[in-house]
């Protein structure tokens, strides 16, 4: 009720303020039906006015499309818009279509121009539109080409789009409602240098959309139970102050190459992402993200521009401070800092350690990072656990990765990395690395129940070492793709996958001394899936195998390297090939004969029609109890 009194009372000062000024302006009437000297319609009064003249509409319905030609006040006599309400004749023509400057429109409610708009202004400047309701528009208010304009106290509902500018520049909207549109509330393209000041935007697909259109301030806006909330693409330069963006289905703030904004005490609540960055040279003070699935984020894991924002602990995502550090060195982050989410670009010798890191794009985010330690963390509930971009000599160790919706550790041109003794469960990924990754250990890692894989290297990700790791529970226990090559995995223990190693199109890798069992294939060596390019030249022995189907070879791959001394994986004195059980116990290797004793079977096995374990291993086997000359055992 408060608000409906602000806003009438608003319309009767507006109003007398339009009238007084054009004290020496005619005054024209409009009345529905006509009467003694008044107009019947809108349109004939404009077509019988003066520019400066004021048009006073008296209340009614009234069913016209509006053509402006000429510098006029158009005012609904009663303040109450939905007292005077104007309805498109043509629904595909604009209710009102302003061609002149400096007109002022204030007052009505303006429908049915569903394939058209509400109002348009094309071309022009310095005009008002005010304390108007609009609905069942296609377009409710549409800018094209002017600038200089004030929108202001307008009510924008049930229609396609609230406020629609292009290539409009220096306007004022301030104080306008958009509810239940369909598309945007605020839409501006090609429109530079607007100001958008205590609006409200709720329901709709996006609530304030700006592409393209840089210099232009958001400030004192609501925009809340929309799929995207402020969305900004294209957009640099722009100032986003004191705004709240809440449950919205997807991004309450996201800026898209928008490098250069400000976003400065900003509440973004309850959506799905808080704020995100995908821009760069932003400054970000005092915005506080709270109750996300994702409170806050920047960048893809392939983002390849610069990352130097500035972004201070100021910033909290559930009442925690962001870290985001930028060439800086020798600094130790515990549990003693508060820590909500850790960026680090450009650093070095940094140290997180005993840090809880929740709920955020990625726990961990490391960017062209050296010599630095991650060790004893608990990061779970994220997009991603723990992102390392162009990094070397990082060491992760004991962390705990759990119930990330994407992978527990992200390793992307990362070369001479540590990864050891982490726990990663309930990701959908365990250990991933990509986009050349060389030269990194991963060792004695637990990595369960990810939906996709515990461990892959792909991307030409080459003289990696994969040993003493235990993982369970995957779509693919170890996944190699895109040439990923000379890579040792060695001493693993693979179970209940459907895969334990998945290759495609990955050669020249030694694999050996590996526990693979319980998965519904052990080892498969495929063609690649783009290219066709075989899985060959691997060499596979010493493996212990027992699953449904123990191997797959699509190429040409050698399965047991020369007769060397050795234990091998069943404790014999030999080193060979594999050891071939099934879960029946009738295996292979569990039944294969060995007459000289060497525990290496008398004859090859055929693992596929082409390829061979020229020397499969066997148990050995015990000793028959026979009775002697007595009858005695």
């Amino acid at each position: 009720m408060k608000k409906k009194r602000i806003l009438v009372l608003t319309a009767v000062f507006v109003l007398l303020i339009l009238v007084s000024s054009s004290a020496s302006a005619a005054t024209l009437c409009v009345n529905e039906g006509g009467g003694t000297g008044e107009y019947g319609s809108l349109q004939e009064a404009i077509n019988a006015a003066a520019e400066g003249d004021v048009i006073l509409v008296r209340e009614g319905n009234y069913s016209e499309n509006v053509l402006v030609n000429k510098s006029l006040d158009i005012i609904a006599r009663n303040p109450r818009p939905d007292k005077t309400v104007i309805t498109a004749l043509d629904p595909k023509r604009p209710v009102f279509h302003v061609v002149s400057d400096s007109v002022n429109i204030s007052g009505f409610t303006l429908k049915g121009a569903d394939s058209a708009y509400g109002i348009y202004l094309d071309g022009v400047s310095e005009n008002n539109i005010s304390n108007n309701y609009f609905s069942g528009n296609w377009r409710n208010i549409v800018l094209r080409n002017s600038c200089k304009n004030s929108l202001e106290n307008n009510c924008l509902s049930n229609s396609d789009n609230g406020i629609w500018l292009e290539s409009s520049e220096q306007n004022s909207i301030k104080n306008n409602r958009a509810d239940s549109n369909r598309h945007y509330g605020f839409y501006l393209n090609a429109s530079e240098n607007n100001t958008l000041q205590n609006n409200c935007a709720f329901k709709g697909a996006i609530g304030i959309y700006m592409e393209n259109s840089s210099g232009c301030r958001v400030i004192d806006s609501e925009t809340s139970n929309n799929f995207y909330g402020i969305y900004l693409t294209g957009s640099g330069e722009s100032l986003l102050e004191n705004n709240t963006a809440n449950s919205n289905e997807m991004y309450g703030i996201y800026l898209g190459n928008s490098n250069g904004s400000t976003l400065e005490g900003n509440l973004a609540n309850s959506n799905k992402w808080g704020i995100y960055l995908d821009s760069s040279f932003n400054v970000l003070k005092n915005n506080t993200m709270s109750g996300n699935n994702r409170n806050f984020g920047a960048y893809t894991y392939h983002y390849t521009g610069e990352m130097n924002n500035t972004i201070d602990t100021s910033n909290t995502v559930d009442g925690k401070s962001i870290y985001y550090l930028v060439g800086v060195s020798n600094r130790t982050l515990d549990s003693d800092s508060n820590a909500g989410v850790v960026y680090c670009i450009n650093c070095k010798n940094i140290t997180l350690k005993d840090l809880v890191l929740k709920n955020n794009s990625f726990g961990v985010y490391l960017y062209n990072t050296q010599n630095s330690l991650l060790e004893g963390n608990n990061i779970s509930n994220n997009e991603h656990g723990v992102y390392l971009g162009k990094c070397s000599v990082v060491t992760l160790r004991g962390n705990e990765v759990n119930s990330n919706e994407g992978d527990a550790f992200i390793l992307s041109n990362c070369s001479n990395c540590f990864v050891e003794e982490n726990n990663a469960s309930n990701n959908m990924a365990g250990i991933w690395l990509c986009d050349i990754s060389r030269d990194n250990i991963l060792r004695e890692n637990t990595v369960t129940s990810s939906s996709w894989c515990c461990i892959d290297l792909g991307d030409e990700s080459c003289n990696n070492t994969l040993e003493g790791n235990n993982l369970s529970g995957a779509y693919e226990g170890i996944y190699l793709y895109g040439a990923s090559e000379k890579n040792t995995l060695s001493n693993n223990t693979i179970t209940a996958s459907s895969y334990g190693l998945f290759t495609e199109g990955c050669g020249n890798n030694t694999i050996s001394g590996n526990s693979i069992l319980g998965n519904d294939a052990g080892i498969s060596l495929n063609l690649n899936w783009t290219d066709g390019t075989n899985s060959s030249y691997n060499t596979i022995y010493n493996n212990y195998l027992n699953n449904s189907k123990n191997a797959e070879d699509y190429g040409t791959n050698i399965w047991n390297i020369s007769k060397t001394e050795g234990e091998n994986i069943v404790g014999g004195p030999y080193l060979g090939g594999n050891f071939w059980a099934s879960p029946e116990g009738d295996g292979f290797s569990e039944t294969a004969s060995d007459e000289d004793g060497d525990m290496i079977a008398d004859l090859p096995y055929n693992v596929t029609e082409t390829n061979y374990d020229y020397l499969p291993l066997v148990f050995e086997k015990p000793l028959e109890k026979t009775e002697n000359e007595d009858g005695k055992k």
